[in-house]
């Protein structure tokens, strides 16, 4: 089997948690682009990772917004998901292993989408308090 045969019998069980099957297909285009691209620019760069109309842009990143991606039942799926496809995850007295980190970047733009008031905690008294910009935080299974 090959192994888009594997990614797509994995991320269609995905599926019960949009409303809509567009909205799931340009789910399933986002991600397939995430994977493939060879630049880190964003949405930016999976349009021609997967060698997209560029007109479609515009769809694709307002994908990322809609009201038919139930967010809840994504993360419940997903979790499910993983743990299914990853037995062998490290567990330490029968609890799984996670890693997490994250990273805030300034940014100065006021309408930028999902740019937020971020609290900034430093020992050091040279950084503001509060800072606007992103938010990027992960969680991954050790395995």
């Amino acid at each position: 089997m090959s192994l888009w045969s594997l990614w797509w019998n994995a991320i269609r069980q995905l599926r019960p948690a949009f409303t809509r099957l567009q909205a799931f297909l340009w789910f399933v285009t986002a991600v397939a682009g995430l994977a493939v691209r060879t630049e880190h620019l964003g949405v930016t760069s999976i349009v021609p990772a997967l060698n997209l109309d560029p007109r479609r842009y515009t769809s694709l990143v307002r994908h990322f917004g809609s009201s038919a991606i139930m967010i809840d039942q994504l993360t419940a799926l997903w979790t499910s998901l993983v743990l299914r496809l990853l037995p062998q995850a490290l567990r330490v007295n029968g609890r799984y292993v996670l890693v997490g980190d994250g990273i805030k970047i300034p940014k100065c733009g006021r309408k930028m989408p999902g740019v937020k008031l971020l609290h900034q905690p430093s020992a050091s008294n040279t950084k503001p308090e509060f800072i606007t910009g992103h938010s990027l935080q992960a969680v991954s299974l050790l395995v």
